[in-house]
C-alpha cells in the first residue's frame, strides 16, 4: 500500500511511520521542517516537506496514496482553537477530494462526541463532521483517551509543590491511552480498512485520579503523592500566572472540568473496545520516572 502520513515525526506519527515501512508499506510523511528530511528517509520513508496550510501541498502529497493520516498539529497559540482545528481539516478534506483518496483515518479525542463544553476537543468534533461530510470516502475516527504523554507535564509541579493540581482529580476517572498504543490501532485500521466510517476508541488503562499519584508515586519514590482539586476560578488564575493566555487558560479549564464532570467520557462508556491496549500506567510510570530523575 502506499500511505500518506501528516505529524512530521511526532510521538504518534513517528512509532506509526515504522510500523508501517516495517510491515513493507510505502510511506510518505509530511512534514513542515527541511530539516526532518535526513530523519524520515533514515526510517525507510519518503519526505514531504511543506506546510499543511497550503492545499495544492497536502493534494500532490496525497495523490496516488491508498490511504491517509491525518492529525491536527497542536496550536495552543491560535486564540480560537475550533477555528483552527476546521481551518486544517478543511485543508485537507479538499486535498482528499481532488486527490482521490478513499481512505482516511483521522486522529480524534475521546470527547468529539460532544460540540460544546470541551475545551479544545470541541475542535475534534467538528473536524469529524468536515470528513463525514466527504462523499466516497471510508473515514476511521481513532478517538483516544487522555495520553499518558501529557502527564510528563506535570512533573515541574511535583518537584515544585509535591503535589498534582487540577480542577478535575479524586475519584474522577481517566481513561488513558499510550501514544505506542495508539500508533498500533491507527495502524490496523489503515492496513485493514473498513468500508463505512466508524469511531474506534482506544485506551491503555482506566483508573481514577487518585490511583494515578499512587503508581507515579512509588515509581519516584514519593508513596505519598497527593493530586488536588482546585475551583475552576483559582486553576485559571495560576495558568496566567505562569505565562498562557487567558483564551488559552479558559479552553484548558472547561478541558479539565469536562473530565470532572464525566463529559468527556461519557460515549466512551457506552461503547468501549473489546481489548484495551497493552501498555498499562505502570509501564508508563518507568518513562515517568526518568523523566522526573534527570
Amino acid at each position: 500500500m502506499k500511505i500518506t502520513i501528516t505529524g512530521s515525526l511526532g510521538n504518534i506519527s513517528k512509532a506509526l511511520t515504522q510500523s508501517l515501512v516495517q510491515q513493507g508499506q510505502e510511506v510518505t510523511v509530511i512534514s513542515s521542517k527541511t530539516d526532518k528530511k535526513i530523519d524520515i528517509q533514515a526510517i525507510g520513508a519518503i519526505a514531504a516537506i511543506g506546510s499543511i496550510d497550503d492545499a495544492g501541498f497536502l493534494t500532490a502529497a496525497f495523490t496516488g496514496a491508498d490511504a491517509v493520516y491525518c492529525m491536527i498539529p497542536p496550536n495552543f497559540a491560535a486564540e480560537n482553537q475550533v477555528d483552527y482545528y476546521s481551518k486544517v481539516a478543511s485543508n485537507y478534506a479538499k486535498a482528499i477530494t481532488k486527490s482521490g483518496v478513499k481512505r482516511v483515518v483521522d486522529l480524534s479525542s475521546y470527547g468529539a462526541h460532544l460540540e460544546a463544553g470541551t475545551g479544545f476537543i470541541v475542535g475534534s468534533y467538528h473536524v469529524e463532521q468536515i470528513f463525514n461530510a466527504l462523499s466516497n470516502i471510508s473515514v476511521t475516527h481513532i478517538r483516544p483517551g487522555y495520553f499518558y504523554y501529557n502527564l510528563l507535564r506535570i512533573v515541574g509541579m511535583i518537584k515544585n509543590n509535591g503535589f498534582i493540581a487540577s480542577n478535575f482529580g479524586n475519584e474522577d476517572k481517566l481513561a488513558m491511552a499510550s501514544l505506542l498504543d495508539i500508533a498500533a490501532a491507527i495502524a490496523e485500521e489503515i492496513i485493514q480498512p473498513d468500508s463505512e466510517n466508524k469511531v474506534r476508541y482506544v485506551v491503555s488503562d482506566d483508573k481514577t485520579c487518585n490511583q494515578v499519584p499512587a503508581v507515579l508515586g512509588r515509581a519516584i519514590g514519593k508513596p505519598d503523592l497527593q493530586w488536588k482539586t482546585f475551583p475552576n476560578e483559582q486553576v485559571q488564575i495560576a495558568m496566567e500566572a505562569r505565562g498562557m493566555s487567558a483564551a488559552t487558560a479558559s479552553v484548558m479549564v472547561e478541558l479539565g472540568d469536562a473530565t470532572h464532570k464525566g463529559l468527556l467520557r461519557e460515549d466512551y462508556d457506552l461503547h468501549k473496545p473489546s481489548e484495551m491496549g497493552k501498555v498499562k500506567i505502570e509501564d508508563f510510570a518507568k518513562e515517568f520516572a526518568i523523566a522526573f530523575n534527570k
